[in-house]
This record gives structure tokens, sequence and C-alpha cells, in this order.
């Protein structure tokens, strides 16, 4: 989870630890990064609006080091369409979500993109 908003990271943190599902907060855009490239995360869940280093920079560098097999949930409150993204698909999934999210919406994104991983990782779940 990757916000510069403490309030909705811990939003966000607090209902990933309901479902049970681990949850690392990062509150700023290089950081964040950072957290990417050194660890192999199911989901990343990115705000787009940060200070100094924008969810842009991130799919940028992503991008640049070639990047791949990601499943990201974008959390955005501007106008971006899903066209918006279409550069960075070979990053990985990506679903964009419209700030302010309800937890429905959130559920399911986060379903949907576990159903991925386990579709792409050939797991049966019996």
């Amino acid at each position: 989870m990757i916000d510069d908003n403490k309030f909705t990271s811990d939003a966000i943190s607090d209902y990933c630890r309901m479902c049970n599902i681990s949850c690392k907060e990062v509150n700023d855009g290089r950081s964040g990064l950072l957290e990417i490239q050194t660890k192999d995360y199911d989901l990343i869940i990115l705000d787009m609006a940060m200070p100094t280093y924008t969810g842009f920079d991130i799919l940028y560098q992503l991008q640049k080091q070639r990047t791949r097999n990601k499943n990201i949930i974008i959390l955005t409150a501007a106008n971006l369409k899903k066209k918006d993204f279409e550069k960075y698909k070979e990053i990985g999934k990506i679903q964009v979500l419209y700030k302010p999210i309800s937890l429905s919406q959130l559920d399911k994104a986060i379903k949907n993109s576990f159903r991925q991983l386990i579709h792409f990782n050939h797991i049966t779940i019996d």
C-alpha cells in the first residue's frame, strides 16, 4: 500500500488485516518504489497523486526496469481513464479505482487481483 495520506493507508491496511491479508504501508513514493524493487508483493495498491514522487513516477520506473507480472490497483481522485495507463500494461494487471472508494469496490478489486494471481501461478483451490 503506497499512499501519502496516512488516513487512507491506515484504512486500507485495517481492511486487509480484517481479511487476513498481510499489508505493508509506505507513505511516500520513493520508499514505495524501493519496496517494490526489493520485495516480491502479490498486490500493489498505489496512489497516483503523491507529492514529489507520484504513482506515475513509480510506474515509469517499473516500466524502465522491465518489471513484469505485477498486480496493481491504482487509486486516483483525478479524472484519469484506463487508457492513461495503457503504456504501462506490460508491467502487469492494472485496475483503476476512483476516490472516494467504497469497501465493496476495494474488496472486489482485491479479490480480482488474487484470482489473477491464482490463475497465473496455476494454483487450484478446493
